[in-house]
């Protein structure tokens, strides 16, 4: 046995292959479905008890089981994989979550209540597998050489496939092709539930128009304006940077648009939407939909002002160049795997089984008596439309193909499934460039493994040395020795 077979062997005796599949669902169960629910916090009915002036439904903390089954004869027992195989059953874990209500400040009730059931990933530290020795494994008729990285829909075998897209909150500069523009800066914002698509835009002539949410083609220096920054000396100081190319194309901008004062500038923005209040209109937008990542109040804005003219620094510098942003380089992407993919559809459906609750309560309060937490949440509507959505692949927002039925073929056919990455383009665009074997792809994918036909190049393999850093990690420790290198806050 050579070195190259030692160092294969040694890696995957001591990393699961399907790793990157498993710790990303337990980030989901760990972290993702609390902060969901700790996002929506509360219910505020608008029945309320009679002699009460506040009352909300308090969502507290999620607690998720061990896979089980419920008998026939009531009795509720362990599920284990292959049993679900056999019997056509789903490789389930209930969800308890702690509901209070509280009366003017006061709190009435608490109870655990159950808002349905969550399919585990087999092998995960959820699942009734984890931990258990080959031979344990063995007793139990399960192959003590499976990766897991699966669940277990109605005895089908399901994965989530990996998809690769362009990195979230990062800004992206090409040449534009939309008529009158000749370069853009796009930046894809993503803050939780908030997704926001930015772009600026370049026109032949050097105007620079912003564009997002319900804003379009508005000014960019208006909107700078209006975040606080209204000294021209400043803005051209902060962008230029000594350069005589782009202080030109500001100039040319400020002449252009001269919005004048904060308020005034808030007033234009607010009057292109057509509002009756101009100023209330533009800040609600600009605090909720521009760079939500940075943040989402009054107090984000000069972040929000400063990044912009970060942005527009580097469109200017890129532009004067005649350079692109290349964005087949995988520091530019991202895969998303169990986390991002549950997240969306838990999101959806836990808003949904909200709204049930609130009108149950509403319909069931009397004067005398408030209807039991337990008897506000009663849909299943959670356990079946996660069901659904892993054994069918359709997913919110349209989406169709997340989920795949595991291969089972041979071994390396079932490993190649678990490591296959997706890209989101569409195989009947050309994308010449973005089907080529980039630099950056060495060590992180296979340069063979790909199929032939449509879909070449956009369906790639993780290299089988190659791993996937986690979801959920702390960044404090990060950002500590960033500012010991001697970067500062501004």
């Amino acid at each position: 046995m050579d070195n190259g077979e030692k160092l294969l062997e040694a890696y995957i005796k001591s990393n699961n292959i399907a790793s990157h599949h498993i710790s990303s669902f337990e980030v989901f169960l760990d972290q993702g479905i609390q902060k969901i629910i700790d996002s929506e916090g509360m219910i505020e009915p608008v029945i309320k008890p009679q002699g009460v002036n506040n009352f909300i439904i308090k969502l507290g903390k999620v607690t998720i089981g061990k896979p089980d089954v419920l008998e026939a004869d009531g009795v509720l027992r362990q599920l284990n994989p292959m049993e679900a195989r056999i019997r056509d059953l789903t490789y389930d874990a209930p969800m308890v979550l702690t509901v209070s209500y509280i009366a003017d400040k006061k709190q009435i009730a608490e109870e655990q209540v159950s808002i349905g059931r969550i399919p585990v990933v087999v092998k995960s530290k959820y699942c009734n597998l984890h931990g258990l020795s080959s031979e344990e494994l063995a007793k139990l008729s399960e192959d003590p050489d499976d990766p897991g990285g699966y669940f277990i829909i109605n005895g089908t075998e399901r994965i989530i496939i990996t998809t690769e897209d362009l990195a979230p909150n990062n800004i992206l500069v090409s040449k534009e092709n939309q008529e009158g523009f000749v370069y853009s800066a796009k930046i894809f914002a993503d803050a939780e539930n908030i997704k926001v698509p930015h772009s600026i835009q370049l026109s032949s002539s050097n105007l620079l128009y912003i564009t997002f949410g319900k804003l379009k083609k508005v000014p960019i220096f208006t909107l700078i304006k209006a975040l606080g920054f209204t000294s021209d000396r400043e803005i051209i100081k902060k962008i230029a940077r000594g350069d005589d190319d782009i202080e030109n194309t500001i100039n040319i901008n400020l002449l252009a648009y001269d919005p004048g004062t904060e308020k005034e500038a808030l007033e234009t923005i607010g009057k292109s939407l057509h509002s009756v209040h101009p100023i209330d209109t533009a800040s609600s937008n600009i605090d909720a939909l521009l760079l939500p990542f940075i943040g989402k109040d009054e107090k984000s804005r000069k972040l929000k002002g400063e990044y912009l003219m970060y942005a527009i620094s580097l469109l200017l510098s890129y532009a004067i160049n005649k350079k692109e942003v290349d964005k087949d380089h995988y520091s530019n992407k991202r895969l998303h795997a169990e986390n991002y993919n549950l997240d969306m559809l838990f999101r959806f459906v836990f808003k949904q089984i909200l709204n049930d609750a609130k009108y149950n309560f509403e319909r069931g309060i009397r004067k005398d008596r408030i209807p039991n937490p337990k008897h506000i949440f009663t849909s299943d509507q959670l356990t079946s439309r996660l069901r659904s959505s892993l054994a069918t692949g359709q997913w919110v927002g349209g989406r169709v193909g997340i989920t795949q039925h595991l291969n089972r073929r041979s071994f390396p056919d079932t490993v190649s499934h678990l490591r296959k990455v997706e890209s989101l383009l569409t195989s009947n665009r050309e994308n010449s460039r973005a089907r080529d074997l980039h630099g950056t792809h060495f060590g992180r994918f296979c340069a063979t493994e790909t199929p032939e036909g449509p879909n070449i190049g956009l369906t790639k393999n993780i290299a089988v040395l190659a791993k996937i850093s986690e979801d959920g990690i702390d960044t404090k420790d990060v950002m500590e020795k960033i500012k010991e290198y001697g970067v500062k806050s501004i």
